[in-house]
């Protein structure tokens, strides 16, 4: 009995110790090319402008794509809109979580909510922030985008990227984050600004 039990016991730990290795060493090849060179700054009466990212910013995060620009209408009512990309083989980096990255730059959380945006003709739930800086007040709409679907909650973000290991799939992930002002009108054209991108962004990054 006691020598049935060891083999049995043996035996997971091999196993375990096999799987985890497989999970660390192995790497499914990188099938998503992803190039956002033409990714629009104009359409649908958005112009817009790419910004001057910081390079220790870039260094830091590490995407293997980042796109950042801020759009204005015909009615000046500006949108700012950033993602980046991460291959599943890409490196040690990847999106950091707004939750820390917002206070850590100065801006209070006032408020979390969840709302829903269409995105080729299906939705998608995505987090908003109300968020302030001395005078400045802003709403920050937000998700993560994965193989097994979006989500703008970092644990289900972490499960996504964990059962994309467990399952040897190609872990690539984008974050997208859109920033406005908060007043009534800025609001009313947040939800048409984001249903014309976020249909370029899923284009654009093969999701």
């Amino acid at each position: 009995m006691v020598r049935k039990a060891f083999v049995i016991f043996l035996s997971v730990e091999i196993f375990v110790f096999l799987f985890g290795f497989a999970i660390k060493r192995f790497q499914p090849e990188a099938l998503n090319v992803v190039n956002i060179d033409k990714f629009p700054l104009e359409k649908d009466g958005w112009i817009g402008s790419r910004d001057n990212l910081i390079p220790e910013f870039i260094e830091m995060l590490n995407p293997s794509v980042i796109f950042s620009a801020t759009y204005t209408n015909r009615d000046g009512v500006t949108a700012h809109l950033f993602f980046d990309y991460f291959t599943g083989q890409s490196n040690p980096g990847g999106p950091h979580s707004p939750r820390n990255c917002v206070p850590g730059s100065g801006w209070a959380i006032l408020k979390e909510t969840e709302r829903e945006i269409m995105v080729n003709d299906r939705v998608i739930k995505i987090g908003s922030f109300d968020i302030s800086r001395g005078e400045s007040k802003m709403v920050m709409d937000f998700w993560y985008i994965t193989r097994y679907g979006e989500t703008s909650n970092d644990y289900m973000f972490k499960f996504y990227s964990m059962i994309s290991s467990l399952t040897f799939r190609s872990n690539d992930i984008a974050f997208v984050r859109i920033i406005s002002d908060r007043d009534e009108e800025s609001l009313r054209h947040l939800n048409e600004f984001e249903s014309v991108f976020a249909q370029e962004i899923y284009r654009h990054l093969n999701f």
